[in-house]
């Protein structure tokens, strides 16, 4: 009997769930934790969310919104993370999918049959092995998210170990007030890192935020409107080799030069990084409550150097050098992104794995959600036969074209490893659901099952 398993019930999770529902296409979605929102869930007892309790989203509602249901129109335009998970819980309600997701419930192994399908092994959160519980199912939605698993500097910072104050990940950092009257370090430049050292700064005696490279900053409003809005201005319509500098020429302009703030001027564009956003780190800096500093090259006991061959006297570290993309569940031998890479046909198929999908593994400028519904009914389509794929060695070959365009578009990091252009991610999926059908219609193949079997995917 055909049916389908979904691993984790946050964004991708829950938009995956509501197109097979939809369609009335037979799962299960199993959670770790024991309620639905993945990492948008504060002090998710799965232990896999690193939201903090002034988080807020750095993403307009608009451009938040899944494609069937918007955020209400009460919503502050960059709402806080509880809004964010009462969005996420009125999308379950609303769609039916509660009866589907198996709470408290982690996947343990995902394992390939050689007459088709999968197996999957699933126990309660905190069992033991022998208490695990195995399915065969037809196909498997990867829906875990990929910011959930702490990544500190590899190799490790020479004298780390030695450190005696406090160092955590940003996953692990919730409020400003531990770090009262200390001097702190924070190592990064992302999202998370402006924002914690922004934060950290209005209490702490002294912050600084080291980065190895600078990023450009933007702020949450340009020209009175978001700034991801952008994203779907006239700007984005602009050939690439225009774009980066029309981006930077409006930041300049909106915000002025990074050394008002006492930044270095950044080495790229400001498109050739994945975005960070803050007002409060930019007015912070501007104050001198924040001092930059380059990368951290060693620490002592109480004290950070830095690759300028500075020192400064340092009380706690806060390490916001961002996440693993890994799949607990998966033999790495099976599938893993090494360096950050995904080797996925439109960041979704693994080309010689029939019937195991990713979700959420795009990480574009602006929101992922209003790309998961998208995503989650092309697999679907390919679930029930009305689109094929090309072969495994033709996805291949259109995965080698896509990272060659990617490394002449991004920073060569484990961060930019799965950056997306939200547009053009758009327009190649839309390319492959004409082409899908067309392959469906000249040769329909046969869904994975349990029972007989695998398809010659080769033939698509």
């Amino acid at each position: 009997m055909r049916r389908t398993c979904v691993i984790g019930a946050g964004p991708s999770g829950l938009a995956a769930s509501k197109v097979l529902a939809s369609r009335n296409v037979p799962f299960d979605c199993f959670e770790a934790g024991s309620k639905i929102g993945g990492l948008w869930r504060y002090g998710n007892d799965n232990g896999m969310s690193g939201v903090y309790a002034s988080l807020h989203a750095n993403i307009s509602k608009e451009s938040m919104s899944f494609s069937s249901l918007a955020m209400p129109e009460t919503y502050p335009v960059f709402p806080h993370h509880s809004k964010v998970l009462a969005y996420l819980e009125d999308y379950a309600t609303s769609f039916g999918l509660h009866r589907h997701i198996t709470p408290g419930t982690e996947v343990t192994s995902v394992r390939s049959l050689d007459d088709g399908g999968w197996e999957v092994s699933h126990r309660r959160r905190g069992g033991t092995d022998a208490e695990a519980e195995t399915r065969r199912y037809t196909e498997v939605v990867v829906a875990n998210g990929h910011h959930w698993d702490p990544r500190l500097p590899d190799p490790a910072v020479p004298g780390a170990e030695g450190f005696e104050g406090p160092a955590v990940h940003s996953h692990d950092y919730r409020s400003p007030e531990p770090y009262a009257g200390l001097r702190v370090l924070v190592i990064g430049m992302g999202n998370s890192a402006c924002e914690i050292a922004a934060e950290i700064s209005r209490t702490a005696a002294r912050t600084y935020l080291s980065a190895r490279d600078t990023a450009h900053v933007f702020p949450k409003m340009l020209l009175g409107r978001p700034a991801d809005h952008l994203v779907w201005s006239p700007l984005s319509r602009l050939p690439l080799p225009l774009k980066g500098p029309a981006m930077a020429l409006l930041l300049r302009l909106t915000r002025g030069a990074p050394a008002h703030y006492g930044l270095p001027r950044p080495v790229r564009g400001p498109l050739a990084a994945h975005p960070s956003t803050s007002d409060e780190l930019l007015v912070q800096l501007a104050r001198g409550a924040v001092t930059p500093k380059p990368g951290v090259s060693s620490f002592g006991r109480e004290t950070a150097a830095f690759t300028d061959g500075s020192h400064e006297p340092v009380d706690a570290v806060v390490y916001a050098t961002g996440y693993s993309i890994s799949f607990p569940f998966l033999e790495p031998s099976v599938f893993a992104a090494p360096a950050g890479r995904t080797e996925l046909y439109l960041r979704t198929v693994a080309p010689r794995l029939p019937g195991l999908y990713f979700m959420g593994l795009a990480q574009p400028a602006g929101a992922a959600f209003p790309l998961l519904e998208p995503q989650a009914e092309w697999i679907t389509d390919l679930m029930e036969g009305k689109v094929a794929l090309p072969s495994p060695a033709d996805m291949e070959r259109a995965i080698a074209r896509e990272r060659r365009r990617h490394d002449k578009t991004y920073v060569s990091t484990y961060r930019h490893g799965i950056e997306i252009d939200v547009r053009s991610y758009r327009r190649a999926l839309r390319r492959e659901l004409r082409a899908g059908r067309r392959r469906a219609r000249g040769a329909l193949l046969p869904l994975p099952g349990v029972a007989g079997p695998a398809p010659a995917a080769d033939a698509a």
